[in-house]
């Protein structure tokens, strides 16, 4: 199964070949969003400081990055 996405490229790394997860998510929405709700909750609870701490890293890269473009020149 290849759609580009990376997440859907971790997620097929993660899980066996023979599980159609996609197929699965269609079949049972509730089920999956749940799975997925808890999952986050738990990571969150145990490892919520680096992750915020990656997201807001990732987010100040990115805003340099389109200030630097806007301007032409590396500025920031």
């Amino acid at each position: 199964m290849s759609s580009g996405s990376s997440a859907d490229e971790v997620v097929d790394e993660l899980l066996p070949d023979e599980l159609d997860w996609a197929d699965l998510v269609k079949r049972y929405p509730k089920a999956a969003l749940t799975l997925v709700a808890v999952g986050g909750f738990l990571l969150g609870r145990s490892r919520g400081a680096e992750i915020v701490e990656a997201l807001s890293q990732f987010a100040a890269d990115q805003v340099t990055e389109g200030v630097n473009q806007y301007l032409g020149q590396k500025v920031l």
